[in-house]
């Protein structure tokens, strides 16, 4: 049997022109996915290779970087820092369709969604019975489902409709596909989700994997997120997270010490051995080892710091942020004194550290959030969750005593323990908060920052050149 190879976004996807906004180059690195030609896959190595490919195009810049600029540069937590115009333009709510961060995660996620199709169109025509002793061949399409499911988890809430490209293009038609509707898209996440759920491990080697653990903590997140959140749904699969074997690590700051990869509270998370490794595998938020000096182009913005500060939240703000005196740079910052200046602290040990996709306290707040929109007196059983993860970090329970207050202090929570992880955007888009909570903000010295955005501000626009490719993309 020969894999199906695409005509489609392949040939836009595969031949990335990232120009990477950090000093490394992705480009520069041995692709882990690299398939030429026609090549047989007959047997269960052969889908292992195929499967091992789809995880392997996760490291790109879309996952190893972007998802910081998406998820916090976007948001209130960061600012673009640094002197790249694209990534400026994304903090400053300027972006327009030939930005290059725009272009490189849309060729990104679809180069990904078609390593994902590849396994679910081959794997199932291997003829080795080798693949169906311990029913590895459906562990296999779940785990690629489950891939297939993330990407575009990404996609419809960065772009809202999107082309849903389920297999191999045989013409011109399918290769220029027009958008699917966020409903459309949010039915296939979930169909996905749920295959992946139903034949996916609950264990695995390493939190790299999809297991069932994952697909229930994605389907909380799904159904937290869609247009019309289903709250009892996403309190059923955050239950079945939390009672999939995880438990809250017992230091906080211990997550981020580079020590303590695939620790218990962990439910996805990115495997990085270094750009020096047997794999080749590091993230672009290298810990201070490398210099003090390079802004990063990810700076904590002076509304995070007040945030811990007002909070009290001294554990939390050491983890996630670290000050520098940086005098003898020779750049300037509009934000910041280089006499104190901030920098991530999250990712310490150089580009070894593990980033996480999924953590459990992710999950337990988003079960929080559940609870008190079901009915307005579940605030009082959100309590004991907001409670349980300020109590790692030695702060006192909420004082939120209704349901009103208690969504703001859900809010505040998962901002103030997920910074820095790609969430914070996210969660002010899917409550509808974004445009008062971005319109809000102020610099150091209390004077506002003028972003002035409005609902038209929330999305990406559709790269130019994926609409010179797709005439049909915005019909």
């Amino acid at each position: 049997m020969k894999i199906k190879l695409y005509s489609i976004i392949t040939a836009a996807a595969i031949t990335l022109s990232l120009q990477s906004a950090c000093k490394k180059d992705f480009l520069d690195k041995k692709p882990f996915n690299q398939v030429t030609g026609d090549v047989a896959f007959v047997d269960l190595a052969g889908a292992e290779k195929l499967l091992a490919g789809a995880y392997g195009s996760m490291y790109n810049d879309a996952h190893i970087w972007d998802f910081m600029i998406n998820g916090d540069v976007s948001a209130d937590n960061a600012y673009s820092g640094g002197d790249n115009a694209n990534i400026n333009d994304l903090d400053l709510f300027k972006t327009i369709s030939t930005n290059e961060i725009v272009e490189r995660d849309w060729k990104g996620f679809y180069s990904n969604i078609k390593d994902a199709n590849e396994v679910l169109e081959n794997v199932p025509n291997i003829k080795d019975p080798e693949l169906d002793k311990g029913d590895r061949r459906n562990q296999i399409l779940g785990e690629a489902s489950g891939l297939r499911a993330y990407y575009y988890f990404h996609l419809v809430r960065l772009w809202g409709p999107v082309p849903l490209v389920l297999k191999s293009a045989t013409n011109l038609a399918e290769m220029q596909a027009p958008k699917s509707s966020v409903d459309q898209v949010y039915a296939q996440i979930i169909k996905d989700l749920e295959f992946a759920l139903a034949n996916t491990r609950t264990t695995a080697p390493h939190k790299g994997i999809i297991t069932k653990g994952v697909a229930n903590a994605l389907l909380a997140k799904v159904y937290a997120t869609k247009s019309n959140p289903d709250w009892t749904k996403v309190n059923q699969y955050a239950d079945a997270t939390i009672n999939g074997g995880y438990s809250l690590f017992g230091s906080f700051d211990g997550l981020f010490s580079g020590t303590n990869k695939n620790n218990s509270e962990a439910i996805w998370e990115m495997q990085y051995d270094g750009w020096g490794g047997p794999q080749g595998r590091g993230n672009w938020m290298p810990g201070l080892l490398i210099g003090s000096g390079w802004k990063r182009f990810c700076t904590p913005t002076n509304d995070l710091v007040k945030a811990f500060e007002d909070e009290g939240d001294v554990v939390r703000k050491n983890s996630s942020i670290t000050f520098k005196n940086v005098t003898t740079e020779g750049w300037a910052d509009v934000y910041w004194s280089k006499n104190n200046f901030p920098f991530i602290n999250k990712y310490r040990l150089d580009d070894k550290t593990d980033t996480y996709i999924l953590r459990l306290a992710d999950i337990i707040l988003l079960k929080a959030e559940a609870l008190n929109e079901i009915s307005s007196g579940g605030w009082a059983q959100s309590k004991a969750l907001v409670d349980q993860i300020r109590g790692r970090v030695n702060l006192l329970g909420t004082p939120a005593a209704n349901q009103a207050d208690m969504r703001l202090a859900i809010e505040k929570e998962r901002r103030l323990e997920l910074a820095f992880e790609g969430h914070r955007w996210f969660d002010l888009i899917r409550t509808n908060r974004a445009v008062a909570v971005m319109n809000a903000q102020k610099d150091g010295a209390g004077v506002s920052l003028n972003y002035n955005i409005s609902n038209a501000n929330l999305q990406l626009p559709v790269p130019q050149k994926e609409i010179d490719r797709n005439p049909n993309i915005n019909k």
